[in-house]
């Protein structure tokens, strides 16, 4: 975020916000169409940065994104020169993670000496928390504020992993969602978990929903905290939300965590993602094309470093290696080819509960246990009605090249999508 006169943007950042969360679904926050719902801090950074509204995941071990945030590819063979870790070392940046997941982050330690991992021990607890502070949340945040005012570090990054754990924040929160006719939430911290039928009750799923609200808006107060403390002491730097995986709210017949996961609906897979960069290029912008977590790393690891765009300088981007990330640098500097072509042209998603290939104009989503479902995108935004038997053509293209994908066959990530993709969707439209 850049508090500068415009002179400065071209100087390096004083140093950056890396923010991520597991269990963060994006259509849950205002800024990606809850209007419903109350996040002020998110909505203030989407002014400020470039929202980025088809971010999908490449896989649903949260472990392994962070990975390829952290060092801009996925894989070992690789160097470490794309992502934030590595440009915070080139740089002699001191980088501290804070985060209630330290498990996550043991590899990474072991590869950066300059990298501080505070662990917050996670709870589990069973009802609400009376003060902010002694929720889950209060917890890694006010860490966070903490080891930041000690002046320490260049690169903070926060990584919450309790939205998947336990929703304890103060029972103010989630009572800000409920009507004065609905009844009341309760005070469990316990996240709840069943399955949808035709028999389950409405309200029953809605109220779960209000209350992930109450737990979302909480952080979005602690977010703002944490902003205001870290704009306190740097005068140009930049911020990074992003989601790593969302959770089951009764889309798709599941509300919360089971010991099965489902089928990687959109629901599961699209996160948010907002870029501020140090020098406002974008701000108030909004990105439809498709992105993964891991271009995020790269682009930041490219902005921490001042380097310019490596990874999408051909606009024939579909040649680069899947396992890198490609970096939107040239979106922030307004290359309207790149705006218009897309960084991407595919994601392919893979978790326990089955695969899924996502185009610009639809969505294959083939679960463990049951035959495929095509979908239009971005139109059927939640994944609701299948229209497999109508655009069979479609389906059986994607239905192949998901297969190729599935199976590691040589150059499915990187061969171009047949023209029937295209053509199909040209006729739709």
């Amino acid at each position: 975020m850049n508090q500068t006169p415009s002179h400065w943007q071209g100087e390096l950042p004083e140093g950056w916000l890396l923010v991520t969360a597991d269990r963060l679904p994006a259509w849950m926050l205002s800024p990606f169409g809850a209007t419903w719902a109350s996040n002020p801090t998110i909505c203030q950074l989407a002014s400020a940065g470039l929202a980025c509204d088809r971010v999908l995941v490449g896989t649903t071990d949260p472990t392994e994104t962070l990975h390829e945030i952290a060092l801009g590819h996925s894989g070992d063979q690789h160097d470490t020169v794309g992502g934030p870790l590595a440009a915070a070392e080139a740089r002699g940046w001191n980088v501290t993670v804070v985060t209630d997941a330290e498990e996550q982050f043991s590899h990474l330690k072991t590869r950066f000496t300059n990298l501080n991992v505070v662990g917050v021990s996670p709870q589990c607890l069973p009802v609400t928390v009376e003060a902010e502070e002694e929720s889950s949340c209060g917890h890694v945040l006010s860490a966070a504020i903490h080891e930041f005012e000690k002046g320490k570090t260049d690169l903070l990054w926060v990584h919450l992993n309790s939205l998947g754990v336990s929703w304890d924040a103060p029972q103010v929160w989630r009572d800000g969602f409920f009507d004065e006719d609905d009844p009341p939430p309760g005070p469990a911290a316990e996240i709840p978990q069943f399955v949808v039928t035709d028999q389950t009750d409405p309200d029953q799923v809605s109220a779960v929903r209000q209350i992930f609200a109450g737990e979302l808006a909480h952080l979005d107060d602690w977010l703002g905290r944490l902003v205001a403390t870290v704009s306190n002491r740097w005068q140009r730097f930049g911020m990074l939300l992003l989601g790593l995986r969302g959770i089951p709210l009764g889309l798709h017949g599941q509300v919360g965590i089971a010991p099965h996961e489902p089928a990687p609906y959109t629901e599961l897979t699209h996160v948010p993602a907002i870029l501020v960069d140090p020098a406002d290029r974008q701000a108030s912008q909004r990105y439809a094309g498709l992105l993964m977590p891991i271009d995020f790393g790269a682009t930041v690891g490219e902005l921490i470093a001042g380097t310019g765009d490596q990874t999408t300088r051909d606009d024939s981007v579909e040649e680069n290696p899947p396992e890198l990330g490609r970096s939107i640098g040239r979106l922030l500097e307004g290359d309207v080819g790149l705006w218009r072509s897309g960084v991407r042209d595919q994601v392919y998603s893979a978790g326990g509960g089955g695969h899924a290939l996502t185009v610009a104009g639809w969505s294959l989503v083939r679960p463990l246990d049951g035959p495929a479902k095509l979908f239009v995108k971005p139109d059927d935004y939640f994944d609701l009605s299948d229209v497999a038997d109508r655009s069979r053509d479609v389906s059986k293209v994607l239905a192949d090249c998901l297969d190729a994908l599935v199976h590691r066959r040589s150059k499915a990530d990187t061969e171009p999508l047949p023209a029937v993709v295209a053509d199909e969707g040209t006729k739709r439209r």
